[in-house]
């Protein structure tokens, strides 16, 4: 967390610590930047402004998604339009309102668990993808369309026994019951097809 405030760095620092979220506090936009280089927080706290807005830009630059909650000044409702714009999780107006914060914060703990877990679903089903062969993808990308053995057999020139064999071993090695299963892993991958 990051203000001008101490007093409201202060007061937020004890309200979130007593719901056991941990904490870490900056005096200064130098340290809270340079902190973001070594780690990514799940969810930070940040005056409105021009720094804010680099947070998020910087964050979007290194391929990470940081949920922002934005503490604002009441007459800044062009700056709090494009911060939630730019992806802020939410932006609240000074006076800050302790139980809206706090509440703004677990929701932006909340999605910060979702986006790591769609990454971990994302990378765990890209390194089972690496797996198959070059004729194990091009059946799976026809499997995935809905075409049957035959169909694919004739659309690969191959015996349907053989594309029997290659279904069967990329079931096994994406660990699938079900057509939906594979393009519901294809869908993790980021891909609509192979």
């Amino acid at each position: 967390m990051h203000d001008e405030d101490p007093q409201l760095v202060a007061a937020v620092a004890r309200q979130l610590r007593a719901t056991a979220v941990e904490v870490t506090t900056f005096d200064s936009t130098d340290s809270l930047l340079v902190a973001l280089e070594r780690a990514r927080p799940n969810c930070l706290v940040a005056p409105l402004g021009p720094v804010g807005r680099a947070l998020i830009e910087t964050a979007r630059s290194r391929g990470a998604r940081l949920p922002v909650v934005f503490i604002s000044d009441p007459v800044d409702v062009g700056g709090s339009v494009q911060a939630m714009k730019a992806g802020a999780a939410d932006v609240l107006a000074r006076p800050v309102d302790l139980d809206a914060l706090l509440a703004a914060v677990m929701c932006g703990l909340a999605l910060d668990a979702e986006w790591r877990e769609a990454l971990r679903r994302s990378a765990e089903a890209s390194d089972r993808l690496e797996a198959l062969t070059p004729r194990e993808r091009e059946v799976l990308g026809l499997v995935a369309t809905g075409k049957g053995n035959r169909h694919i057999a004739a659309e690969l020139g191959t015996s349907e026994k053989t594309v029997k064999v290659h279904r069967g071993r990329v079931m096994h090695k994406l660990q699938a019951k079900s057509v939906v299963d594979l393009v519901r892993l294809l869908a993790h991958a980021g891909l609509a097809s192979v």
